[in-house]
């Protein structure tokens, strides 16, 4: 008999297979689906199931995150200072929480805070912070202020430690800003792992994963496809062991996790030997091809506006790039490359293109931001012929995308987000966060998932409604289509016989609810088990 054996019953469940059935019930045995359809012919199956009545309540396939961070979020959400918008409106604000930050932290430790995206554009002085600003918080303490991944801004102690002085060459892809003397200014620009920045012991950060998997969980995230960025993020990854509750395809970054010798050798899939691959895998390899826009770091064609000469920077050559891409396709992985930059995306597609034919598509190469602006129609064309995966994030319409329109300008990035324009041409948009902890709900995919129907950003405004989707577009964004971008539609994404018993119980029916993002989660299931309930 199995040990789990429970029917679902009296539920509106809204499968997301094929042919977009939707039941009344469906049963699953030791966390495996093994019928679906009406009451009836559920318990028709032979055993002696639990019974769980959902009154009338809709169900969805566990959702998924095909880019998420959970190593930043720990940081962000339970190690970092808040310094985001909501609370503070200034740069001397800032200065002022992580001060008190500072009298509390214990002399020459790390004094850590977390701001947002474009949020010089949020604050009086209408800049971000310098090392002068940072000096002002303590000069008994190292300190770090991220406005992302991609910018963070030290105070001259830390500045000392890192070994940053005028002669501190840029890495590839990144930049230390000077001001006219040459003196760094305690900006940098795609320079955090290669300046060695400050990385939180390893109990803290696992400590944070714990607490920000159970955040996903209360919004209905079952499985991640996770960006891992450095050797503390994965190892506290892999010590979570039977904690770990999600199910997580990792790509650990080269060079900052793994070298490519690690990749050609098989010495990276020994991480996971020990691993339970429903829960963890490893499943391909990120690499970043440029830097971010907000940190005016990605690889453009043309000059930046004000900056006459000044592209951004790619971080390898084009031989380079073909190398890596061979290298993981040769290992049977999967390679994720950040491109954020006109530049930067080409770079990317003629690196796949230049496999052989017949690999195209075999392996769903990913371009990390392909598809949140400069889609023209010749690149669309070009993702979907080499069977490339563009994963832009739904959730930066309502926070991001409006800074790419004002630093940019709308007649050279295109439309923003052109979820339209890339369904179309065949291909299934994953849905993720790429949550770094800049907003508290990037996670949360009802918001995005409005978004990307309503075109709607958070300041009101209306972003190219042409490119709109359908609701159930939508969903599936989050549910087969991510799990098609990781390489597993077979396990889950769908309610479907044979696959995992991942499931969401909503306090709404998305396909009638006038506001997707308002739609609450109720009861989150994995694998067959309650591990979230409202």
């Amino acid at each position: 008999m199995p040990d789990n054996d429970v029917c679902v019953v009296n539920a509106r469940v809204i499968t997301m297979d094929d042919r977009r059935t939707v039941a009344d019930a469906f049963r699953f045995c030791d966390g495996v689906v093994v019928s679906v359809g009406d009451r009836e012919s559920v318990l028709r199956v032979p055993g002696d199931p639990e019974i769980v009545d959902l009154h009338g309540a809709t169900v969805l396939p566990g959702l998924i995150d095909a880019h998420s961070h959970l190593e930043l979020l720990a940081y962000a959400w339970e190690i970092a200072e808040d310094c985001r918008a909501g609370r503070v409106s200034s740069v001397a604000e800032i200065v002022d929480v992580l001060r008190d930050k500072a009298n509390k932290t214990p002399t020459g430790e790390w004094v850590l805070g977390q701001g947002e995206h474009y949020q010089h554009l949020k604050l009086t002085e209408g800049r971000y912070p310098d090392r002068h600003d940072l000096d002002q918080v303590s000069m008994n303490h190292p300190v770090m202020y991220r406005a992302s991944y991609h910018l963070n801004v030290f105070n001259s102690r830390a500045l000392q430690l890192l070994g940053v002085d005028d002669d501190t060459p840029d890495a590839p892809g990144g930049r230390i800003e000077r001001d006219t003397d040459g003196t760094a200014t305690g900006r940098t620009y795609d320079m955090f792992a290669a300046l060695g920045g400050p990385q939180p012991p390893l109990g803290a950060l696992v400590d944070g994963i714990k607490r920000a998997q159970q955040r996903y969980l209360s919004v209905g995230v079952t499985a991640l496809g996770d960006i891992m960025l450095h050797t503390e993020g994965l190892d506290a990854l892999l010590a979570l062991e039977d904690d770990l509750l999600l199910r997580v395809a990792v790509y650990p970054k080269l060079p900052t996790i793994l070298s490519k010798e690690d990749i050609t050798s098989g010495r990276l899939g020994e991480h996971f030997a020990t691993a339970d691959p429903a829960r963890l895998r490893l499943k391909g390899v990120k690499i970043f091809l440029d830097g971010g826009l907000t940190a005016g770091a990605a690889a453009l064609h043309d000059d930046y506006p004000g900056q006459p000469g000044y592209r951004g920077e790619l971080a390898y050559t084009d031989e380079e790039v073909c190398e890596i891409v061979r290298i993981v396709d040769d290992a049977d992985l999967q390679i994720a490359m950040h491109a954020i930059g006109d530049r930067a995306l080409d770079q990317a597609i003629d690196a796949v293109e230049a496999l052989p034919e017949a690999r195209h598509g075999v392996l769903r190469h990913r371009i990390e931001h392909a598809g949140n602006m400069f889609m023209t129609s010749e690149r669309v064309k070009r993702l979907a012929r080499a069977g490339i995966v563009p994963v832009p994030q739904p959730a930066f319409l309502l926070t991001t995308a409006p800074g790419y329109i004002k630093h940019l300008g709308r007649d050279r990035i295109g439309p923003v987000m052109p979820f339209r324009t890339l369904i179309d041409a065949g291909l299934p948009v994953p849905g993720n966060s790429d949550a770094i902890g800049i907003t508290p709900d990037q996670h949360h995919p009802f918001p995005a998932m409005q978004a990307a129907i309503s075109r709607r950003s958070q300041d009101g405004a209306v972003l190219d409604p042409q490119e709109a989707i359908t609701v159930d577009e939508a969903i599936a964004m989050y549910t087969r289509w991510a799990a098609h971008s990781l390489g597993r539609e077979n396990e889950i994404g769908s309610i479907e016989i044979g696959k995992h018993a991942d499931f969401v119980v909503t306090g709404a029916d998305p396909l009638t609810a006038p506001d997707l993002g308002a739609i609450t989660v109720e009861a989150t299931w994995l694998g067959g088990r309650k591990v979230y309930s409202r």
